[in-house]
């Protein structure tokens, strides 16, 4: 979880098990598709979470869609993953 993200802001931690969204049982779909739509909502999405033997329903009050993290090259900095994902220099073992 990110510092200051939303989810922290609501109060979700690490060891919380969400079990619903917008009252449908979770899965990656239903959760995907309620993002979509906060985009064209000012309604907080629902999220039902589980922690030991509590429930709680924490309104998540997102709008900014679905969001992927990708990598950015910092000028000037070693391309460090062009080294780890190149073939192999070493020759093969002789059969």
């Amino acid at each position: 979880m990110w510092w200051n993200s939303p989810a922290f802001k609501a109060g979700i931690t690490p060891d919380m098990e969400l079990i619903s969204v917008n009252g449908t049982v979770y899965t990656a779909e239903v959760l995907r598709k309620a993002i979509v739509a906060a985009e064209k909502d000012t309604k907080p999405i629902s999220l039902v979470f589980r922690r030991g033997d509590q429930v709680e329903t924490i309104p998540l009050d997102y709008h900014g869609g679905l969001r992927y993290p990708s990598l950015q090259r910092v000028e000037g900095t070693p391309a460090r993953f062009d080294d780890i994902l190149a073939p192999s220099k070493s020759p093969l073992p002789a059969n």
